[in-house]
């Protein structure tokens, strides 16, 4: 397993793809399952207990000072039966593609290189922050930001689905009482949101619980 720290962030990014289908080692699993403990329940309740096979990456990352603190699972190489016995599992609160013309996203200025360098956010277009249209949208990850930069760039296109499982507003978890979002509209400074998202063209399966 290889650990990537960028300051506060911990990115760790497990690309075996040689070793693809194979049983992952008891030391990986626990890793994971470390990982994913240093989170609340009502976050990662929708992962899996444990992992199966490579190739995937962990991403676990508390910057509070970015109001970005998440966990997500990345699954590569999966197959679509098992993307559909996965969807067909939980009861989803609201169904996105990535081209929606109104997507709400979490953190929506953050860019990759603001994100990695830890740059301060500028925001470009003040009207992006409050759109109408919100009101009938759940939050969700800016996936540009997290979107692994290993070789297998997941294409952020028409046949990226996001599910949200679950969102909220306001501050829910007394160990990350973070400041107001100014990225976000007033009634969602503060949050959570979780899901699940995929492209069955990519192969690629993501679970995400994230706080702001």
């Amino acid at each position: 397993m290889k650990n990537i720290i960028f300051l506060r962030l911990l990115f760790i990014t497990i690309m075996f793809a040689s070793c693809n289908g194979q049983v992952i080692s008891k030391e990986d699993i626990n890793e994971y399952i470390k990982s994913k403990g240093e989170f609340d329940k009502i976050l990662t309740s929708h992962f899996p207990n444990k992992l199966v096979a490579y190739p995937y990456i962990i991403i676990n990352n508390k910057n509070k000072s970015k109001n970005d603190i998440c966990f997500m699972l990345y699954e590569n190489d999966v197959d679509s039966l098992k993307i559909d016995s996965i969807i067909n599992k939980y009861h989803f609160v609201a169904k996105y593609t990535y081209q929606d013309s109104c997507l709400f996203l979490i953190n929506r200025f953050e860019t990759k290189n603001t994100y990695e360098n830890r740059k301060k956010v500028e925001i470009l277009d003040s009207l992006l922050v409050n759109r109408d249209c919100y009101k009938m949208k759940y939050p969700v990850p800016n996936f540009k930001v997290y979107n692994p930069t290993d070789g297998r760039d997941l294409k952020l296109d028409e046949s990226f689905n996001i599910y949200v499982l679950d969102a909220k507003s306001g501050n829910r978890f007394e160990n990350f009482n973070l400041l107001p979002n100014l990225q976000m509209p007033p009634e969602w400074q503060n949050g959570y949101s979780k899901g699940i998202a995929f492209s069955k063209k990519d192969k690629t399966l993501i679970y995400w619980g994230i706080i702001w």
